[in-house]
């Protein structure tokens, strides 16, 4: 039985892009008030809705775009128009053959300009001037009406964007967030979405961070598109990673001696273990021999990442400048709780061992750490970095997060952070 799709909400942006084209035609009925050339508002509407988008800085790019096509364009139909007249050139087919050619030097000029994703409005503007009203009475009207019609709609398009309803948002708080289960549900159906919506919180001024137990890899596959300014908790608690800077900006790894033991344990229940390296700043992923078909299929998933860097264990230093991060291992749900047992046993408060599922059935993940690498220690970690006092924790399971979210993570985490992060200013 398939799972029924949830249809995702009507957004913001749709919203404000029925309400910037009803602009573009409230402004266009005022024009013709006026005893000069109204222009097409079918122009000015496509200009808005180009400057529509998630973030103002990519709005503010996309009518920076528009703008200089419109100006190359509207410059080459004007030229287009003078050449017509002096040549005297009326015979349609004719006309249409030279507007072809003259295609080249309006992209010839956004390259030498370096403004090659201009181009396409370059030629938009270009063919609607020289194709339609070459033989108008008055082209040099339109060309005119052209450049208005579009700077209209980018000035209506980026004032409708960048408009926000007039709101405090508390800046003094930092929020910390899960993933799995938190902002991106098992199914991952609105992951886009909230992705937005983080976007605009962040870009209006929430301080905003994760808390998570996977990789720096992982977060910036899932996490791809939002634009995270403070570092982030990866690992567990192991680290503190900057993803702007690609840097770990805190990390506690284990002792040496107790490593050590912990691989040869391992090694005589006949298990492979992933040992994470540090290096400087760079995260190695050391590997042995593997035994079972999951680990296998995780290191042919994962070998070709960018984000990660595996090396046979036959490289390994195990000399005084390795800082060890973390173990995993792998393996069979059996194994893995005689493995445990053992680990505990004989490492005690040493270090922290920790079991979870994994994505192979019948398997789980085992990992071993510094006994003081925690989320709850990094989180100290976090709040000296960034010198915020007031963090609120948002997270899955019950009793450990300052927020609870019950119901599998998505929309309804976003929104409760926007309740949470501002106040109406009438209240």
């Amino acid at each position: 039985m398939t799972a029924r799709k949830i249809l995702p909400p009507i957004g913001a942006r749709i919203i404000k892009s029925s309400i910037a084209v009803a602009l573009c035609m409230t402004v266009y009925y005022l024009r013709t008030l006026l005893p000069v050339g109204n222009g097409i508002p079918f122009y000015s509407a496509l200009a808005a809705l180009w400057c529509l988008q998630p973030s103002s800085n990519t709005a503010k790019h996309n009518a920076g775009q528009r703008s200089i096509g419109t100006f190359i364009g509207a410059l080459y139909g004007l030229v287009f128009i003078v050449l017509l007249r002096i040549i005297r050139l009326t015979e349609p087919m004719r006309v249409y053959l030279l507007a072809s050619l003259m295609i080249i030097p309006v992209i010839y000029l956004t390259v030498i300009l370096d403004k090659k994703n201009a181009s396409f409005f370059s030629c938009v503007v270009f063919l609607s001037i020289a194709l339609t009203h070459s033989f108008d009475d008055d082209p040099y009207l339109f060309v005119f009406n052209r450049v208005l019609d579009t700077l209209l709609g980018i000035g209506i398009g980026l004032a409708v964007n960048n408009y926000h309803l007039p709101i405090k948002h508390d800046s003094e708080t930092l929020y910390v967030s899960g993933i799995d289960s938190v902002l991106i549900p098992e199914d991952h159906s609105v992951a886009a979405y909230n992705k937005v919506e983080l976007n605009r919180m962040i870009e209006s001024g929430v301080k905003f961070t994760l808390s998570t137990i996977r990789t720096p890899a992982e977060v910036k596959s899932l996490m791809n598109g939002v634009d995270l300014k403070y570092p982030v908790i990866v690992m567990d608690g192991a680290a503190m990673y900057d993803v702007n800077t690609r840097e770990y900006i805190e990390a506690e790894f284990i002792q040496a001696d107790v490593c050590e033991e912990a691989e040869n344990i391992i090694a005589r229940c006949g298990m492979n273990c992933f040992v994470n390296v540090m290096y400087d700043t760079t995260l190695l992923i050391f590997y042995g021999e593997l035994k079972n078909p999951a680990e296998k299929d995780l290191y042919d998933t994962h070998k070709h990442s960018p984000y990660r860097n595996y090396v046979r264990d036959i490289f390994r230093r195990h000399d005084a400048s390795e800082r060890v991060l973390y173990l995993t291992v792998l393996d069979e749900s059996i194994k893995i709780s005689i493995l445990e047992k053992q680990l505990k046993n004989s490492l005690g408060s040493l270090a922290r061992i920790t079991v979870s599922d994994s994505e192979y059935d019948g398997y789980k993940y085992l990992k071993v750490f510094s006994p003081i690498a925690s989320k709850e220690h990094m989180l100290s970690k976090l709040k000296e970095h960034t010198g915020c006092e007031n963090i609120v924790t948002i997270g899955s399971i019950k009793g450990k997060y300052d927020i609870y979210i019950g119901d599998g993570g998505g929309n309804a985490t976003i929104k409760k952070l926007k309740k949470l992060h501002h106040s109406d200013i009438y209240h």
